[in-house]
């Protein structure tokens, strides 16, 4: 694609995404390749993702997310974002059903809140992992994709940009790998960082992240309802409804805000060399 492409910029409580609607989602032919040069931050726009948002009948809308390195994946901030988008952009109502990676995701819309209706994550246990000269203990959750949960004394200070990276490839969680959250409980909230896989980074805030560590909080004695504090500063809450080990459900809230509307010119991702 050689012409400018319109694009709204979003944020999902600190995750922050390029959204493409359906005006032209169709005339970005490889969407892969297109997510690597946009996303790279310092050399294009910089972005935790793509999210390509299209109708795909009355009140369900089909969202498509791509992670920096151009793997497509399941996003629960992602997904939030889009269903504000949609929402904006008459796509659907406020309450809605978003197709994605994960399955039929029902939505809804209050103002700048979203709230998603998850399937319930799936508790594989505790592990010990030697990673980085570390034995880290923790619980292995997937939230759509999968996650460690390792509990800290203090996130802020923990080593994440070193032991994220050797655990998130560690043989233990098979060739796909896994994020990581080092997390910590408090008498009011949850505290996160996360290494996510894709990004090969850490973000600001990870949506399947925090129903991980939610759950895995539940399994400290943490109640259904959990607050997270992400490395934003912009909370999400999480309801597990149903016993710690084997929740029903899981329900995430928070804020979804639109940064910009513009257009990216192809300069941003046909790079030189």
């Amino acid at each position: 694609m050689s012409s400018a492409v319109p694009v709204t910029g979003m944020s999902g409580a600190g995750n922050d995404f390029i959204i493409i609607g359906p005006d032209a989602a169709g005339a970005i032919d490889d969407r892969a390749a297109w997510a690597r040069g946009v996303c790279s931050r310092g050399r294009s726009v910089g972005a935790d993702g793509v999210v390509f948002v299209e109708r795909a009948g009355d009140d369900h809308v089909r969202v498509a997310f791509f992670n920096p390195d151009g793997s497509s994946a399941f996003c629960c901030n992602g997904s939030r974002c889009a269903a504000r988008f949609a929402l904006l952009e008459g796509l659907a109502g406020e309450r809605m059903t978003l197709l994605t990676d994960a399955g039929e995701i029902p939505a809804t819309v209050a103002a700048a809140d979203v709230r998603l209706v998850l399937p319930a994550p799936e508790i594989h246990g505790e592990r010990a992992v030697d990673a980085a000269g570390t034995v880290h203990r923790g619980v292995f959750i997937t939230a759509g994709i999968p996650h460690f949960v390792v509990f800290v004394d203090d996130p802020d200070t923990a080593p994440l940009e070193t032991w994220g990276p050797a655990l998130r490839r560690h043989p233990e969680f098979g060739p796909a790998g896994t994020n990581v959250n080092l997390a910590a409980c408090g008498e009011a909230s949850v505290t996160v960082r996360t290494w996510e896989r894709g990004v090969e980074g850490e973000t600001l805030c990870c949506g399947s992240g925090a129903v991980a560590v939610a759950a895995a909080a539940r399994l400290r004695g943490a109640p259904q309802s959990v607050v997270l504090q992400p490395a934003s500063g912009i909370p999400l809450r999480v309801e597990l409804p149903g016993a710690p080990a084997s929740p029903d459900r899981a329900v995430l809230q928070g804020e979804a805000r639109v940064l910009f509307r513009g257009e990216i010119d192809p300069e941003a991702w046909e790079w030189p060399g």
